[in-house]
């Protein structure tokens, strides 16, 4: 499916590329795809800021690898609902 992103998107992408958080504008997209599907998975409670925080946090770490960052994400996730869980409980 091609796309076209905007000049904005261009230059978010090509700041994250100069950044070595990513080797391939490929690679970053994939990364995109995937934060979008695990925004919209069931079950994630947390608002559009904590996401953000997560992509963030993850794209400054450059010691993790892709599939230790979504680990790290998936985790820290988790942790967010528990906690969100915890102050719901009457």
């Amino acid at each position: 499916m091609p796309i076209q992103l905007s000049a904005e998107q261009e230059i978010r992408i090509q700041a994250v590329l100069n950044q070595g958080a990513y080797h391939s504008v490929a690679e970053a997209m994939e990364a995109a795809v995937a934060a979008v599907e695990q925004r919209s998975e069931y079950g994630f409670a947390g608002t559009h800021e904590d996401l953000e925080a997560l992509l963030v946090e993850g794209i400054a770490s450059k010691e993790l690898g892709e599939e230790e960052f979504w680990e790290s994400v998936n985790a820290q996730t988790d942790e967010l609902l528990a906690e969100r869980n915890l102050a719901v409980r009457p």
